[in-house]
């Protein structure tokens, strides 16, 4: 149950942690908003392309993605790790401990924000946004596996 308790720690703060970072973005944004304008020589500022909208990587949609993701990640992680602690056996993912569970868990989520983050560079705004849902569908399915021992 240890490992359990860590793994739900180390993701509850590492998504605090994500969350607090997109605050401090905003807050900066809006402090630049309320900054005294100097009005001596004003800088030239570059012209923007009239390209499609850009958005930022961590905006609202992809944090909710992100957070449901992650609770189902845990939630999976718990109801597995307890039915090896109960004798079951994994057979999706390739160990037998709740360690290797877990870390591959945290894995799987790392995996999804770095695919999303690549497609969101290139452009590929629609894969970017499937992607932590799809994660987060084969979870459902490990955890309902879980539950109903399906085999």
């Amino acid at each position: 149950m240890k490992p359990a308790k860590l793994l739900v720690w180390a993701v509850v703060s590492s998504v605090l942690a994500l969350s607090l970072s997109a605050q401090e973005v905003a807050a900066a944004k809006v402090a630049d908003a309320f900054a005294p304008v100097a009005t001596s020589s004003p800088k030239p500022q570059p012209e923007v392309a009239d390209g499609p909208f850009q958005h930022k990587f961590f905006d609202r949609q992809q944090l909710l993605a992100l957070y449901a993701h992650s609770g189902m990640r845990v939630v999976d992680t718990v109801k597995t790790c307890r039915e090896l602690s109960d004798g079951g056996r994994e057979d999706w993912i390739p160990t037998q401990s709740c360690g290797g569970i877990a870390a591959w868990q945290v894995g799987s989520v790392g995996l999804a924000l770095a695919i999303g983050w690549m497609f969101h560079k290139h452009g590929n705004h629609r894969l970017e946004r499937i992607t932590p849902w799809v994660g987060t569908g084969a979870s459902a399915a490990g955890w309902t596996k879980s539950v109903f021992n399906i085999r």
